[in-house]
């Protein structure tokens, strides 16, 4: 048996949005301790691993430990109809159910989907900066950037530095370290990815999120940030080239 109760709809929004933004199917682990998932995208590129403790729940129950399948674009959609006015309860029999209490009281199930991959593994390496943004800021550098580029070169050393460069133009941003909450560098940290997937990463943080970025050189970039008093981290391939 399971079952779970949740006021904080933005939060559970955010959690799937995290999801479906990167992966179409994926296989919730729910325990005793809360809901995680952790899966890569079918080109192998990304990363996502996301954790909603129990804590975030207003109620939660769960008899034994279970893995569940579930299509995120159809969950996405169901999750997208919430309320901010609503309670939402969630329940598992034969499928996954969720109910949206608020002016009406919405009920929905969905299929679960038959799982037996194992979650893969995290990602082990050795970083050698890091720094502490404001989503905002972060997200609207990437606006400027894809004026003039689809790809785009972070650096972390003395700044974060942001920069674009295509056919058009190019863009140099820079964010010194009084407009960040933190930076660490031991060694100057330089990769280059594309801007459609990095905005991707981005879409269930809220404006005023910390973002937690750790980089090195021509390694995957690792993009952190809270969903509610849970958590979402994300790991994303570079494209091994300079700009």
């Amino acid at each position: 048996m399971f079952r779970a109760v949740i006021s904080d709809t933005k939060a559970w929004k955010n959690g799937v949005e995290a999801v479906a933004a990167l992966i179409e199917e994926g296989t919730l682990q729910i325990d005793e301790k809360g809901i995680k998932l952790r899966a890569m995208d079918l080109s192998q590129i990304a990363l996502v691993d996301l954790e909603l403790p129990a804590s975030i729940f207003e109620e939660y129950k769960v008899d034994k430990p279970v893995n569940i399948g579930v299509d995120f674009v159809e969950l996405s959609k169901i999750t997208k109809r919430s309320r901010p006015e609503d309670r939402i309860e969630m329940s598992l029999d034969s499928r996954f159910k969720l109910v949206f209490k608020g002016d009406t009281t919405r009920s929905f199930s969905l299929a679960i989907i038959e799982s037996t991959s194992n979650p893969p593994k995290e990602p082990k390496i050795e970083y050698s900066s890091d720094v502490k943004v404001i989503a905002n800021m972060f997200k609207e550098a990437l606006k400027d950037a894809e004026l003039v580029s689809n790809h785009v070169a972070l650096k972390i050393g003395d700044s974060f530095g942001i920069k674009g460069d295509g056919d058009a133009g190019s863009v140099d941003i820079k964010l010194e370290k009084d407009k960040l909450m933190s930076i660490n560098c031991k060694t100057e940290a330089k990769a280059v990815f594309a801007l459609d997937q990095l905005n991707n990463l981005l879409k269930a943080s809220d404006a005023q999120s910390l973002i937690h970025i750790k980089m090195r050189t021509d390694a995957p970039i690792r993009i952190e940030y809270a969903i509610g008093d849970g958590r979402v981290v994300y790991y994303l391939a570079p494209r091994i080239e300079s700009v």
